[in-house]
C-alpha cells in the first residue's frame, strides 16, 4: 500500500501465536467476538512465524482460523530471530490506520484492546499501552519485570512516569510506527517502541489491568530473560541509537 493511500481498516492487531499450538484458538475466537463489536473496518493478523524444521503446528492451526473466520490474516515465515522480530514483522504487515500488538497467550486481557483504543481515539494519543497493577504469573516472572523497570526507569530518566515497559496490548497510530526507527529482534522490541515515542515527542498514555496466569505452557521468560534485557538496555543506552534520541530533543 502506498503512502497516498488511506487504509480501509481502522484498526489492525496483530496476535503474537508462537508455539501456541492449539492454545490459540479459543484466544484468537474469543478476540475475534469481541473485534467484531467495532463498527468500522478491523483486522486480526495472526504472526505464526516458525523454527524450520521445528514440530510446530501452530501456522496450520493459524491457517485453519483465517479460513473459517472473516477479517484474520496469517503471517507465517521463516523465523529469522526472537520475538521482536515477529512484533516487527506483525505490525509492518497491519493495514489499519491504528495499530496494535498482543500476545496471544491469554495472559494480557482482550478487553484491553477496547480500553487502549477508545483512549488513543477519544484524546488524539498517539501510542496507548498498558501496565500491570495486579498479577498471577508468579513470583519470578514479577521479580524479573520489576527489576527491569526500575533499572530501565534509572537508565532513561525521560521514562519516569511510565509504570511497564513491556506490558500489552499496545496501539499506536500508523503513522506514529512508520516514523520510528526499529532495530531490536528481541525482548528489547518493547522499550524501544517506548524509546522511540519519547524521542519522537509522541503523546502516550498508560492504562493499569491485570495480567492472568500463564495456561497450556511453560513461559518463555526466565532468569536468562533478566541479563538479556540488561546486556540490551547497555547497548542502547551507551551505542548511537540513544545518542540519536538525545539530538532530537
Amino acid at each position: 500500500m502506498s503512502d497516498e493511500q488511506q487504509p480501509a481498516i481502522e484498526i489492525s492487531v496483530a496476535v503474537l501465536c508462537y508455539c501456541a499450538q492449539e492454545a490459540i484458538v479459543p484466544f484468537v475466537e474469543q478476540l475475534h467476538r469481541m473485534m467484531s463489536m467495532f463498527r468500522s473496518g478491523w483486522e486480526l493478523v495472526l504472526v505464526s512465524n516458525y523454527w524450520p524444521g521445528k514440530n510446530d503446528r501452530t501456522p496450520a492451526i493459524c491457517r485453519e482460523l483465517a479460513a473459517r473466520l472473516p477479517n484474520v490474516r496469517v503471517l507465517a515465515e521463516p523465523k529469522q530471530d526472537a520475538m521482536g522480530w515477529d512484533m516487527r514483522r506483525g505490525l509492518d504487515a497491519c493495514n489499519g490506520r491504528y495499530i496494535g500488538v498482543i500476545d496471544g497467550d491469554s495472559q494480557f486481557p482482550i478487553e484491553a484492546i477496547f480500553s487502549c483504543f477508545a483512549k488513543i481515539k477519544a484524546d488524539d494519543l498517539d501510542f496507548v499501552k498498558t501496565y500491570r497493577v495486579m498479577r498471577a504469573d508468579g513470583w519470578l516472572r514479577i521479580f524479573i519485570s520489576k527489576v527491569y523497570n526500575v533499572l530501565f526507569q534509572i537508565m532513561f530518566r525521560d521514562y519516569r512516569g511510565f509504570r511497564d515497559v513491556n506490558s500489552k496490548p499496545k496501539i499506536m497510530k500508523r503513522d506514529a510506527y512508520r516514523r520510528m526507527t526499529l532495530e531490536s529482534t528481541d525482548w528489547f522490541i518493547d522499550a524501544e517502541i517506548v524509546l522511540n515515542c519519547l524521542a519522537l515527542k509522541l503523546r502516550m498514555y498508560e492504562i493499569p489491568i491485570r495480567f492472568n496466569a500463564l495456561g497450556g505452557r511453560k513461559s518463555f521468560v526466565n532468569t536468562s530473560t533478566i541479563f538479556e534485557f540488561i546486556r540490551h538496555m547497555f547497548a542502547y543506552r551507551f551505542g548511537p541509537r540513544y545518542k540519536a534520541h538525545l539530538q532530537t530533543k
